[in-house]
């Protein structure tokens, strides 16, 4: 019966001991950190994987968003969240898109332990310092954190300009002053030069698919038109001939902006082009003169693709920096030409397709010609017929303000 009694008091005393040595673990650890309450008072609050303003955007809240903060890491707060695709539940957030709701506790120091004194000797009581109250100084403001670019829609207006291969028509232009040359058989003084150059100006909308991809929706508009004169001195008269070859569109452009680092980004995609050619050339000797005029519209697929650079000024407005290339060529254009010389009232119109062929003027020799006729030509000492060309395929460079909502 002792041996009975004995071993239900080890057993007593055992679990007593457990649930002693719980009570004291638990106080030791202390109690749990309670989670600290934080709105979002930015339009739009990133959420990084790392507490960095290179890191890679996790999650976005709106304006007024509670959420609820495990603890601050200097200038971040490590909040935690429902998980959605992407599967993470936890990542940072600037404290320049957010303000505290609650006091932001701060970690317990453990106490001190008090030595006992060296000496035996009696202490010697002394005064007690009295503590003045500690004032704590105002943390100085926190400057902002750069403007985000990513997951935001937004408008650039832009201009610049571009150097386009130009097509048929500049070529033309200098078949017919080749041929006076030949005709003539006078070189010529001067050179025409090609219409490729010129300004351009237009828009873009971005509408954000995630943080780094957006569909883009834009268009522009420019035109590229050159004079040229050559001169053929014989004698005491000066023939001249003149040439004005022009090149106009308005590309309508779809496609998709991929950020790779938060200010840099590629774009490529498709565009239509609403294109138009025209021509002036006028011969003149003395005081006789011919001269052929023409306008012609067209239509065309083309493709571009660019880099460039998308510098924030807040969180509004950015700079853009960016380098085009674009492919597109385009035939088919209709429209209107006239011819007019100097021994007639009466202007002869054709209104059709704008042709390209070689003009043989001897076994030797034939020059590059571009009308517009009725119908494709036929007659003697034409050669190699197609429609004539406009090619918009080039390098741009733009400028431009950029405005996000």
């Amino acid at each position: 019966m002792k041996t009975s009694n004995m071993k239900n008091k080890g057993r007593i005393f055992g679990v007593v001991l457990i649930a002693l040595s719980a009570v004291a673990a638990s106080a030791a650890a202390g109690p749990a950190a309670a989670p600290i309450k934080i709105k979002v008072t930015a339009e739009l609050a990133n959420v990084r994987q790392k507490p960095s303003i290179g890191s890679v955007i996790i999650r976005q809240f709106p304006q007024g968003e509670i959420l609820e903060a495990v603890r601050k890491e200097g200038e971040w707060f490590l909040i935690k969240f429902e998980p959605d695709e992407s599967g993470a539940t936890s990542g940072y957030v600037h404290e320049s898109l957010v303000i505290s709701l609650e006091e932001i506790p701060r970690q317990e120091q453990p106490s001190r332990l008090v030595e006992p004194p060296l000496k035996t000797e009696p202490a010697v009581v002394r005064p007690a310092r009295i503590e003045k109250p500690v004032t704590e100084t105002p943390a100085a403001p926190v400057q902002a954190a750069p403007a985000e670019t990513a997951g935001r829609a937004s408008l650039t207006l832009y201009g610049g300009g571009n150097l386009i291969a130009g097509g048929d028509l500049n070529t033309a232009g200098q078949g017919l002053a080749d041929y006076y040359t030949g005709a003539i058989g006078v070189a010529g003084d001067g050179k025409i030069s090609p219409a490729r150059m010129s300004l351009l100006y237009g828009g873009e909308f971005a509408l954000p698919l995630s943080p780094q991809f957006f569909i883009l929706a834009g268009a522009e508009f420019h035109r590229a038109e050159k004079s040229s004169l050559v001169s053929y001195a014989r004698g005491s008269v000066t023939d001249t001939f003149t040439a004005m070859p022009g090149l106009q569109a308005l590309p309508v452009k779809l496609g998709l902006a991929f950020y790779p680092v938060e200010y840099f980004f590629v774009k490529f995609g498709a565009a239509y082009y609403f294109a138009k050619a025209s021509y002036d050339d006028r011969y003149a000797h003395d005081k006789y003169w011919q001269e052929w005029q023409g306008e012609a519209t067209g239509q065309g697929l083309g493709f571009w693709g660019g880099l460039g650079l998308d510098w924030p000024l807040d969180r509004t407005f950015s700079l853009v920096f960016e380098a085009t290339g674009e492919y597109a060529s385009i035939s088919g254009f209709q429209g209107t030409g006239t011819y007019l010389d100097s021994t007639t009232t009466t202007t002869v119109t054709e209104t059709g397709k704008l042709y390209y062929w070689d003009a043989r003027t001897s076994s030797q020799t034939s020059y590059p010609t571009a009308f517009i006729r009725s119908k494709s030509p036929s007659e003697a000492g034409v050669e190699n017929v197609r429609e004539a060309t406009a090619d918009f395929s080039g390098l741009s460079i733009r400028v431009g303000i950029k405005i996000r909502f």
